[in-house]
C-alpha cells in the first residue's frame, strides 16, 4: 500500500510545466529506517534523467528534463513528514537545502527521524475455536518491538482475514484497535476477529467445454463439493488448469457473491474455460560456437485420445554446416572452434528424435506417467560422441505445485567414441585395438529419481527467489545394463536470487557432483564411461575458462603436413601441432556469484553484470585440477526468448602440466613422451562467451 501512495504521487509529478529550473539531484540525508527508494516514490519532485543531469553528456541535450514546481516541493516536505508518521516516527522533522546553479536547482532532503513509537503487544481474540494463536499470528507483517507501522497494521489485518479464510471461514471480519502511549513510544494492538459462519463448498460448474472431457476437468480441481472452502484453492485449481495446457483462459470464482445468511453456508463454484487449440508447431534456428548453425522443430498433440493425455514429436539437429552429411566447410571459418572435432574424427551431424507420450492424473491428481523413445547423436566438445536409440518410463508426482519429484527408468542401446588418448589417460589403454572394446555398443540401463524445488519468479529471467534441484542416477546388471555401464551418480544444485535497492539483482549458485565407479576385470580397475564424467568451463560455468577446458586433461602432439609450391615444384613440409582433450572427472564442485545491474540513462533491456565463477575436477583421472576463480564482465539484452547474453572471463592462473602423448607411426597407438604446459599470453587470457539466457 505504501508503494501505491508512493506511485500516485509519482503519478501527478508527469505533468510538466514549461518553465523553471531543471532538477539535477534529488538526495536524502539522514534517513535510516526507510531508504532513498522508497522516499523517491514518495515525493512529487524528481531528478531529470542521467543523460539529462550528467556533466558529461547533458551538454548533448538528450534525455528527459524535469522541472522544480516550488508549490509541490514544499508539499513534499508534509508528504515525507506524513510517510514517517504512518510508518511509527511520530516525531521526524524534514528539513531542505536547495543550491541553485543557473537554471537548474540540485536538492537534499534532510531527515531527523527520531525515536519511533514501537509495538508493545499484539492482541488477537475471537479465533480460538479455528486456530491456535501461535499459527495465526505467525510471521505477522506487524511485530513486536518493530516501530508502529500503520500500513502495516492494515496488512496484518488482511493476513489475519485470509488465513481464516483458507480455513473455511470466508467471511471474516478483523476490527483493528490501538492505543498509543506517546511518553512511552509504545503501541499497544489489539485484532477482534468475527470469523462468521463455517462454509463448505456446494456444486462446481464447468462451462466452455468443447473437445476436452468433463472429467479431466475435475481431476485438475484442487476442492470437491463438501470440502470446507477456501480461497487459496481458487487460485490453486485455477494454476492445475493451466498447466494441462488445454485452456487458453481460466475463471475460478463463486458463482455468486459472498453473502452469509446461514449458521452453515455452502458456496457454489463456477469455472469458466476456453480451450487452447489442439495441434501446436513450433520451428527454431540459432547458431553456436560449438554448435555451428542449429534447428529443431516440434508438434504437439493435446487431448491425444481424449482424457487430457498428450502427444509430442520433437526433432533437434545442430553441427549444419560443419558436420556430415550437411559438411559445407564452415569449421574452417565462422564454426572454426569445430577444427578439432574434424581432427578427432567427430565432426557428424548431431540429432535428436523423440516422441513423449504424456498420461495425466494416474491414482491420484498429482501423478503421471510419461513415456519416451529416441533416437540421437551428440557430441561433448573434445570429449566423445555418443550414438543410440532407446526409451524412458517415468512416474511423477507433485508433493506441491512448486516441488515435483520423479523416478524414471531408462533403456538405451549404443555406443560412445572418445579420443584413445582419453582411455590412455584414464585407464592406461593405449592401443587402439585394445581402445575399441570401450567403443563397441553396450545396454545401458538407468534407474534417475530427480527432486525440484522451484521458486523464482520466472524461468528466463529471474530476480528473487530461489530454485534447488537433485539428481541420483543408479546404472547396474541388476536392472539390465551392460557390466561395463555400471555406476552410481548424484548431484544437487542450489541458486538464489535476490533484488537489491539499486535496482540490481545478486544471484549465486552453488553445484555439487560425484559418481562412484564399479571396478572391473581381473585387476579390478575403476572405469565410468566419458558421457556420465563431469566436464566443466564455458558459458554456463567458470566462465574464465572456454567449453570443457577446466580440469583434467591430456595432450596429444600430431605431426601434419603442408604441401607448398616452390620453384613450381611441389615441397612437403611437416610441422608439429599438439591439441588436447578433456578427461572429465568424478567429482565437481561449481560456485558463481553475480551482480546484475541496468545501465543508468540507458534502456532497461540492456544491462552490465560482474561475475566471479569458481570450480574444480577431481578424481577419476589422476591429477585433478586445483579449485579456480575467474572474475569477469558481461552485457545482457533483453529479448523475449531470454536475455542475449555477452560474457567475457579473466583466467589470472598459469597453465597446468599435463602428460603429453604422442601417436606411432601408423597411428595405432599412443606414447607417453612427458608433461606438456601451453604458453599462455595476456590476450590468451581472456574468454569470450555468446549465448541466450542467464547462466543459471
Amino acid at each position: 500500500m505504501l508503494y501505491a501512495v508512493a506511485a500516485a504521487a509519482l503519478g501527478h509529478a508527469q505533468v510538466r510545466p514549461q518553465q523553471g529550473p531543471v532538477v539535477r539531484s534529488v538526495s536524502f540525508e539522514g534517513n535510516h529506517e526507510i531508504d532513498d527508494a522508497v522516499l523517491r516514490r514518495a515525493i512529487s519532485t524528481s531528478q531529470s534523467s542521467w543523460f539529462a543531469r550528467s556533466s558529461l553528456v547533458r551538454w548533448l541535450g538528450l534525455g528527459e528534463k524535469r522541472y522544480l514546481r516550488e508549490m509541490e516541493f514544499r508539499r513534499d516536505v508534509l508528504r515525507l513528514m506524513a510517510l514517517y508518521r504512518q510508518s511509527g516516527f511520530t516525531e521526524a522533522v524534514v528539513d531542505t537545502v536547495v543550491r541553485r546553479e543557473d537554471d537548474a536547482v540540485r536538492i537534499r532532503f534532510l531527515v531527523d527521524e527520531g525515536e519511533p513509537v514501537r509495538v508493545d503487544t499484539i492482541v488477537v481474540t475471537g479465533h480460538e475455536r479455528i486456530l491456535p494463536t501461535s499459527t495465526l499470528m505467525d510471521g505477522l507483517p506487524l511485530q513486536v518491538g518493530a516501530p508502529f507501522n500503520r500500513l502495516l497494521l492494515l496488512a496484518s489485518a488482511d493476513t489475519i482475514r485470509a488465513r481464516l479464510a483458507n480455513s473455511g471461514y470466508p467471511f471474516t471480519e478483523v476490527f483493528r484497535n490501538f492505543d498509543i502511549d506517546r511518553e512511552q513510544r509504545k503501541g499497544r494492538v489489539h485484532f477482534e476477529v468475527d470469523p462468521g459462519s463455517v462454509t463448505r463448498v456446494g456444486d462446481i460448474e464447468i462451462t466452455g467445454l468443447d473437445g476436452v472431457d468433463e472429467h479431466v476437468v475435475r481431476r485438475a480441481l484442487t476442492l470437491e463439493p463438501g470440502e470446507l472452502y477456501r480461497e487459496r484453492e481458487l487460485y490453486r485449481s485455477q494454476l492445475e488448469l493451466y498447466r494441462t495446457d488445454l485452456f487458453s483462459y481460466v475463471s475460478v470464482i463463486p458463482r455468486d457473491s459472498l453473502v452469509p445468511d446461514a449458521a452453515d453456508s455452502v458456496v457454489d463454484v463456477r469455472v469458466r474455460l476456453a480451450e487452447a487449440p489442439r495441434h501446436r508447431v513450433r520451428l527454431g534456428g540459432g547458431y553456436g560456437t560449438i554448435d555451428c548453425f542449429r534447428a529443431q522443430a516440434s508438434y504437439t498433440l493435446l487431448n491425444f485420445l481424449g482424457g487430457g493425455r498428450s502427444l509430442q514429436l520433437q526433432g533437434r539437429t545442430s553441427k549444419i554446416g560443419a558436420g556430415e552429411p550437411l559438411d559445407f566447410g564452415l569449421q574452417n571459418s565462422i564454426c572454426g572452434a569445430l577444427a578439432e572435432e574434424e581432427a578427432a574424427g567427430r565432426l557428424k551431424l548431431n540429432y535428436n528424435l523423440t516422441a513423449s507420450f504424456v498420461q495425466p492424473h494416474v491414482i491420484v491428481r498429482q501423478s503421471r506417467v510419461n513415456v519416451t523413445l529416441f533416437a540421437e547423436r551428440y557430441t561433448e566438445y573434445r570429449a566423445y560422441l555418443r550414438e543410440a536409440i532407446g526409451g524412458d518410463f517415468g512416474v511423477g508426482y507433485d508433493v506441491t505445485p512448486r516441488l515435483p519429484i520423479s523416478l524414471s527408468y531408462g533403456l538405451s542401446y549404443g555406443s560412445t567414441q572418445a579420443e584413445l588418448t582419453t582411455f590412455c589417460a584414464y585407464l592406461n589403454v593405449c592401443n587402439a585395438e585394445d581402445a575399441a572394446f570401450f567403443a563397441e555398443r553396450r545396454r545401458r540401463a538407468t534407474l534417475t529419481f530427480s527432486v525440484l524445488r522451484e521458486h523464482r519468479n520466472s524461468v528466463l529471467n529471474p530476480t528473487r527467489g530461489s530454485r534447488i534441484a537433485g539428481e541420483l542416477v543408479w546404472a547396474s546388471p541388476l536392472i539390465g545394463s551392460d557390466t561395463l555401464v555400471q555406476f552410481t551418480k548424484g548431484s544437487v544444485e542450489f541458486s538464489a536470487y535476490r533484488s537489491l535497492t539499486t535496482g540490481g539483482v545478486l544471484g549465486v549458485r552453488m553445484k555439487l557432483g560425484t559418481v562412484l565407479p564399479t571396478a572391473y576385470g581381473a585387476e579390478e580397475q575403476e572405469y565410468v564411461p566419458s558421457e556420465d564424467r563431469f566436464y566443466a568451463g564455458g558459458a554456463n560455468s567458470v566462465r574464465g575458462y572456454g567449453h570443457n577446458e577446466l580440469g583434467p586433461k591430456v595432450y596429444v602432439q600430431e605431426i601434419v603436413s603442408d604441401t607448398t609450391s616452390q620453384n613450381g615444384e611441389p615441397v612437403v613440409t611437416a610441422d608439429t601441432t599438439t591439441r588436447w582433450s578433456p578427461t572429465g572427472a568424478n567429482n565437481l564442485l561449481l560456485v558463481n556469484l553475480e551482480y546484475r545491474f541496468p545501465l543508468p540513462g540507458v534502456s532497461r533491456r540492456i544491462s552490465v553484470a560482474a561475475f566471479v565463477d569458481g570450480g574444480r575436477l577431481s578424481g577419476g583421472s589422476g591429477v585433478g585440477s586445483s579449485f579456480r576463480v575467474t572474475p569477469g564482465i558481461g552485457v545482457r539484452l533483453g529479448s523475449p526468448l531470454g536475455p542475449i547474453r555477452l560474457d567475457i572471463g579473466f583466467n589470472p592462473y598459469p597453465a597446468e602440466e599435463y602428460p603429453l602423448l604422442e601417436y606411432n607411426d601408423d597411428r595405432t597407438e599412443l606414447i607417453e613422451v612427458g608433461t606438456f604446459t601451453p604458453e599462455r599470453d595476456f590476450f590468451s587470457r581472456w574468454r569470450l562467451h555468446l549465448s541466450v539466457g542467464q547462466p543459471f
